[in-house]
C-alpha cells in the first residue's frame, strides 16, 4: 500500500504538465524518467522496466494510452496530448538504453510466490491439452520477444507481469500483437500467473 501511495504522488505530479498541452513538455524522455528512470529501470514496484523493449512496441503502447485503448489512471492524463513526434522521441530513447546489468525485482517478502518449475514448463512448453501455447513461441526462449511488437518479459517486475495477465483476463487491455493474450490469460489460474511471472522476471536477474 505504501508503494502504491508513493507511486500515486510521484506520477500525479506530472498530470499538470499534460494539462498545459503537449508543447509544454520539452523533454518527453525526462518526464517519463520521473517514474520509469532515465535508463528505463524504475525504482518503484508496479512500474514496468522500459529498457530492452523495442521502439515499435513502446510506440504502439504509447499510442494506445493516448487513444484510450489502453487504460491507466497514471498514463492516460500524461500521454493523451503528446504528438506523434514526442511519442517517437520517447520510444527511441528508451529502446536505445543498454540492458541493465542487474534488475531489482520489487515484490514484498523474500520470495515471489510463483513456482519456478511450473513457470518454466508453461513458458517453454505451454499446455497443449488446454490449447495453451508456450510463451516462448512469441516472447522467445530468453524472454526478449521474437518480433518487434512482442514485448520483452525477461527481468520485468513479476507483480507487473501478473497484473497485465489479470487485465487481459478481464478484457481490460488491448488484444496484443497476435490477438491471443486475452484467451491465454483466461486459461491461466492465479497460481499459474504467479509461476510464469516468476519465471520470466528471473530471466533478467544477474546471477
Amino acid at each position: 500500500m505504501r508503494t502504491r501511495f508513493s507511486l500515486m504522488l510521484l506520477c500525479s505530479s506530472l498530470v499538470p504538465l499534460a494539462a498545459q498541452g503537449a508543447q509544454a513538455i520539452e523533454d518527453v524522455p525526462q518526464i517519463c524518467a520521473t517514474c520509469h528512470g532515465m535508463n528505463g529501470v524504475p525504482k518503484e514496484s508496479n512500474i514496468p522496466n522500459l529498457w530492452g523493449q523495442s521502439e515499435a512496441y513502446l510506440s504502439e503502447q504509447l499510442r494506445a494510452f493516448r487513444s484510450g485503448k489502453r487504460v491507466s489512471d497514471f498514463m492516460n492524463p500524461i500521454i493523451y496530448q503528446l504528438s506523434d513526434e514526442q511519442i517517437a522521441r520517447a520510444a527511441s530513447h528508451f529502446a536505445s538504453q543498454a540492458a541493465a546489468k542487474e534488475v531489482s525485482l520489487h515484490w514484498s517478502g523474500d520470495k515471489w510466490p510463483g513456482d519456478m518449475e511450473t513457470g518454466e514448463r508453461l513458458a517453454l512448453a505451454g499446455k497443449p491439452e488446454r490449447n495453451l501455447p508456450a510463451c516462448v513461441a512469441c516472447h522467445g526462449p530468453s524472454g526478449v520477444g521474437v518480433m518487434p511488437l512482442f514485448p520483452r518479459l525477461a527481468g520485468q517486475d513479476p507483480a507487473y507481469l501478473k497484473r497485465q495477465l489479470i487485465y487481459w483476463k478481464a478484457d481490460k487491455r488491448p488484444l496484443g500483437a497476435m490477438g491471443s493474450m486475452p484467451a491465454i490469460a483466461k486459461s491461466l489460474s492465479e497460481a499459474e500467473m504467479d509461476a510464469v511471472a516468476n519465471y520470466f522476471a528471473a530471466q533478467g536477474v544477474a546471477k
